[in-house]
């Protein structure tokens, strides 16, 4: 399914960053407007503009300058003091001809009451293009009557926003603080989102369904991760039909091995019945001895074929299990003397060891006849050779221990484990336990009961 572009998480995130360096500059100026510009209205109703601009200031001091040339002294300080009471913020000052300050009104500055050529030219440099803004008019021609000063804070005579309170200021940057969060919070959201999806999926990995496997999860969003929940999903489903297939191939390995197992008994048998009849008519020695292995071959394969339907009944659960309290040293007698005749063919010494009182197991008493006739019959085909097999039993565990060449030697008559496989899975299923000890110097076969006097079923 072929996604939309506008759906993309790639797509949404580059839109984001477009809007934050295009949007966030943009809204710069309207901030500005909306900060100032409702102050700056209100400045101006209650408070209109009574010194205009710097021009303004300027053009009127030199008019009024040459309008008082031809004034006595004491208009002229008159004329000075009215428009100083116009003016009011202003420092106004005169200073005459002979360099003495004749007037001077709310004059901030520090300046002398006598004057010389050399601090005027000093003045006049230091206030230029300086705050406070200072105008220099002379009075007469050339000067002759000196020159009048007006002084005003610059921050008078600036645009409205320069007279505005400094905390106007502090509120730009706030708003301004304002926009960048909004824009981290829109940013934190959006990873947020991505990060639970993302997480979500990965608690649907985790998990596990009553058949070991994960559940399948629902598709959010037509996104990437969207995508990935699709495959998830499709992972999911491509397990369940393994594991389908894997059941039906088990299912059917066992049924053929079960029904092999029976195809191949009755001409074992068959052949067991003709070698008897045959036995009599054979009189030299090496027809006796190939007549003996033959039988012994036919035991072998007799034995594996009841171990191959054993280990399918034990895996698919159908084996019979009876479990009951049952008293070990006498089970353990009873199948020794079963197999006494057969150690003293292969010139095995037997060697067994019980307890005086009665050991108690919660087991199916043919389940453990059965590992023991595995660990026997694994002792006469692969340790013959050591002589020897001792069978010990105490409270909670039950050895079998030879002097043969070990597990890890070869034999002639070595199959493919299955008789330990069996005495694995029917230790395991009565809750019992098992370890193997082996080296060139023997085996040492150890199963331990956990509590031997408590009934475990284990078999589901």
């Amino acid at each position: 399914m072929k996604r939309k572009w506008r759906q993309s998480l790639q797509i949404k995130y580059l839109l984001l960053i477009v809007i934050a360096l295009l949007v966030f500059p943009a809204t710069l100026p309207f901030v500005s407007a909306l900060v100032y510009a409702p102050p700056i209205m209100i400045q101006k109703i209650n408070e209109p503009e009574p010194y205009g601009s710097y021009s303004t200031i300027e053009d009127t001091w030199h008019e009024e300058a040459e309008a008082l040339s031809g004034e006595q002294d004491a208009d002229i300080i008159e004329r000075l003091g009215d428009l100083q009471e116009q003016w009011p913020d202003s420092g106004v000052f005169w200073v005459g001809e002979e360099g003495k300050v004749i007037y001077r009104e709310n004059v901030q500055t520090d300046i002398p009451e006598q004057w010389s050529q050399a601090y005027t030219v000093q003045f006049m440099k230091k206030s230029y293009d300086s705050d406070p803004f200072t105008v220099v008019a002379p009075i007469g021609e050339e000067g002759n009557r000196g020159s009048m000063v007006v002084q005003l804070d610059r921050d008078l005579l600036g645009p409205p926003i320069t007279r505005l309170d400094r905390s106007y200021d502090f509120l730009l940057v706030i708003a301004i603080a304002i926009l960048a969060i909004g824009f981290i919070v829109l940013s934190w959201f959006f990873f947020r989102k991505v990060h639970g999806r993302l997480k979500q999926l990965s608690v649907a990995m985790a998990e596990r369904g009553p058949h070991g496997l994960p559940a399948p999860v629902k598709r959010t969003a037509d996104d990437e991760i969207g995508e990935l929940e699709m495959s998830f999903n499709q992972m999911v489903k491509e397990l369940e039909e393994s594991r389908e297939r894997e059941k039906q191939e088990e299912s059917i390995r066992r049924e053929w091995i079960a029904s092999l197992s029976h195809d191949l008994r009755t001409p074992l048998t068959t052949i067991r019945a003709s070698l008897t009849e045959v036995t009599d008519e054979v009189k030299s020695e090496k027809g006796t001895r190939a007549l003996r292995s033959v039988n012994d071959k036919i035991d072998s394969l007799s034995h594996l074929i009841d171990n191959l339907l054993s280990v399918t009944l034990l895996t698919s659960h159908k084996y019979p299990y009876e479990e009951r309290q049952v008293e070990m040293n006498r089970l353990l007698r009873h199948n020794v003397a079963h197999w006494y005749v057969m150690f003293e063919q292969k010139d095995i010494e037997v060697e067994v060891t019980t307890t005086e009182g009665p050991v108690l197991w919660s087991v199916d008493p043919k389940w453990i006849e059965r590992i023991l006739d595995n660990l026997f019959q694994n002792v006469i085909r692969h340790a013959a050779d050591g002589g020897y097999v001792g069978i010990h039993l105490e409270e909670g565990k039950l050895v079998v221990e030879d002097l043969g060449p070990g597990m890890s030697r070869d034999s002639h008559s070595k199959g493919a484990g299955v008789g330990l496989t069996i005495v694995d899975l029917m230790v395991s299923y009565m809750g019992l336990g098992w370890k193997a000890d082996s080296s060139p110097q023997g085996t040492k076969i150890t199963i331990e009961n956990p509590d031997s006097e408590q009934a475990i079923g284990r078999l589901a």
